[in-house]
């Protein structure tokens, strides 16, 4: 037989021998309250994968009494015993799909609606889903009286309402939460109030609750500079450490995930939570209130949310709504060292929403740096990971620590944490924090966006020191992409590109800088603020192409800041932007730049004018 006629049979034999997953239709059936149990008699029949789930057009209840349980670590939200209506373990090619936007998912009580651990090729496609009672209370402020620091609300769901005690909770199906952390939402812009700081109440004094009707309630005791306005919308997600229960999608250690025009309404958590993972597409996955529910927070957290994952991570045309946290944070973990002995370490986590990540395999190599500066001091690879518990872990690498200064603090963090970012056409806006959070080593490119959040734009960090989030950036692109209204609030000034490593000043220099190459090209930005880009410690900072517009829209809340501040950075070059329509009285401010490269026909006045504030919000 001739070579190629050969080759052609064998490609087609080879081609046969891989079977398509099986796939298995579902409708509704009124005869099904819960699909809780069909869905894990499926997937258990199948401990492989293989399979296709297609569910037609209608509502599917998930119920927690027969979903499968386990302990589950998640990293930054809470940790704890987990019922999963979804469970795949050690599967690969499942997919989850509907009919589209009609194929809707109702998730009831104490529940995770996707867990995937362990996987390959796991997809999710056309299908919306949904909480039974919101993760996060709410009531429209209806009075305020300030001689008694009482606000009065008229419920969103008063049969979710208790009084306990004397004192408010909100619950679901079978969970119940006392009052914690809270925001002010305007429900003319959807969005957090300006300086919606002032209204916040203080969640360690517990507020006093009185019913006055069935939907009408009177909460005592408001601690906040000022009382809500009449008409403005009170929510509440619970205290901190116990409000980040039940994200909607986590995955752990899995590779290749795709969610395709996936939309998710509420979630007790973060929406999406993905660890030590490889090659992640997000397309057309929105996260948003449905509409015509009066609601104004989807996700308790933040929209995704991406640690130590390696390979591609890509959100493509997705929307991120009404969230209480970022649209995405991409990070690793630094973990500081306890104990050394040459070249054994042991280690604990900074953050307690941390405890029990899973942060190195042998063979990793990791790198050691002083927690002050942020210095890289040290590599090595990992010889051997013993976690003894879930904040104490002993390693062996091949960097021997007796080098060092014994007063010298020191973190670790994993180098293995290097995708690839693209972020394309996405709309981030109405939501609490940040747009985007960017600490990752990977080439990252974000461009033709439209980013409106309360908070910074962009931020770029690096933190040995509160939340323990690594780490240095290599090169990014933040290209074509529209701000609107920016910083509106937090407790300190927010950038709409927010270079801000947690560096003392005392350790502030040149010698090396942590971040590498940022270039902010082509944007258009329409904000109300002073400060428009804040960098700390970038090798080369470009800032080129760009036309700053002021809206207007509020009063500046830090009017001494310049537009442009860069502090010890070894490059900055400032050419071809249009501040036309820009602050006419703005300054550009740098302190210890070596190389500078200013040009334009309208180019603010180059002064020093540092921020004295310090980033750690």
């Amino acid at each position: 037989m001739p070579t190629r006629r050969l080759l052609a049979l064998l490609v087609w034999i080879a081609s046969g021998c891989s079977p398509q997953p099986e796939v298995i239709s579902l409708a509704p059936d009124p005869g099904i309250s819960d699909y809780t149990p069909l869905v894990r008699e499926i997937l258990g029949q199948r401990p492989q994968g293989e399979v296709t789930i297609r569910f037609g057009e209608g509502t599917y209840d998930f119920y927690p009494e027969c979903a499968a349980g386990r302990y589950i670590r998640v990293s930054n939200n809470d940790n704890g015993y987990k019922r999963c209506a979804f469970l795949l373990d050690g599967m690969r090619r499942v997919r989850i799909e509907g009919a589209g936007r009609k194929t809707l998912f109702r998730f009831h009580g104490a529940i995770v609606p996707f867990r995937a651990a362990h996987c390959e090729q796991i997809s999710f496609h056309g299908f919306s889903l949904d909480c039974d009672a919101p993760f996060v209370f709410e009531g429209r402020v209806i009075a305020n009286d300030p001689a008694s620091r009482s606000i009065t609300l008229r419920l969103l769901n008063p049969e979710r309402f208790e009084i306990r005690s004397g004192q408010p909770w909100f619950t679901g199906y079978d969970w119940a939460s006392p009052f914690g952390e809270n925001i002010l939402f305007d429900p003319e812009t959807r969005s957090p109030y300006y300086a919606a700081e002032r209204y916040e109440h203080d969640p360690k004094i517990p507020l006093r609750a009185e019913r006055l009707a069935d939907s009408i309630v009177r909460l005592s005791g408001y601690t906040a500079r000022e009382l809500p306005p009449v008409g403005s919308i009170y929510t509440d997600k619970g205290p901190h450490s116990t409000n980040r229960r039940y994200p909607g999608f986590s995955f752990y250690r899995t590779e290749g995930i795709e969610l395709s025009e996936v939309t998710l309404h509420g979630s007790g958590g973060m929406a999406l939570i993905a660890e030590r993972c490889r090659d992640i597409v997000c397309r057309e996955y929105c996260v948003e209130v449905p509409a015509g529910s009066g609601r104004m927070v989807s996700a308790s957290a933040d929209a995704t949310h991406f640690v130590g994952c390696a390979g591609r991570i890509q959100l493509i045309g997705c929307r991120f709504e009404s969230m209480l946290d970022d649209a995405t944070n991409i990070h690793g973990v630094y973990m500081p060292v306890t104990e050394r002995d040459g070249k054994r370490i042991a280690a604990r986590f900074g953050h307690f929403q941390q405890e029990g990540y899973d942060f190195a395999d042998p063979g990793d190599t990791v790198e050691f740096i002083d927690r002050s500066s942020l210095r890289t001091i040290g590599v090595g690879r990992v010889e051997s990971v013993q976690q003894v518990n879930d904040n104490h872990y002993l390693l062996r690498t091949g960097f021997d620590t007796g080098r060092l200064p014994d007063s010298m603090r020191i973190a670790i963090g994993n180098r293995a944490a290097e995708a690839d970012v693209v972020i394309a056409r996405c709309t981030v806006r109405y939501n609490r924090a940040r747009s985007l959070l960017i600490s990752n080593p990977g080439n990252v490119v974000i461009e033709a966006c439209d980013l409106s959040s309360m908070m910074a734009g962009i931020r770029i960090c690096g933190d040995a020191n509160y939340w323990f989030e690594s780490g240095r950036t290599r090169n990014v692109v933040i290209r074509n992409n529209r701000f609107g209204n920016m910083a509106s609030g937090g407790w300190a000034p927010q950038a709409v590109l927010q270079v801000d490593p947690v560096i003392p000043h005392e350790a502030r220099g040149r010698e090396e800088c942590y971040h590498g190459c940022i270039r902010f090209e082509d944007n258009l930005v329409e904000t109300f603020d002073n400060q428009l880009v804040y960098a700390l410690s970038v090798d080369s900072l470009v800032i080129r192409g760009n036309r700053f517009v002021d809206s207007h829209r509020f009063e500046p809340r830090f009017a001494g800041l310049s537009v442009i501040d860069a502090q010890h950075c070894r490059s900055v070059t400032v050419t071809g932007n249009d501040f036309s329509g820009w602050k006419k009285n703005a300054t550009i401010s740098l302190v210890d730049c070596t190389v500078q490269r200013l040009e334009g026909d309208d180019l603010p006045e180059t002064v020093e004018n540092p921020n004295p504030y310090f980033y750690e919000n």
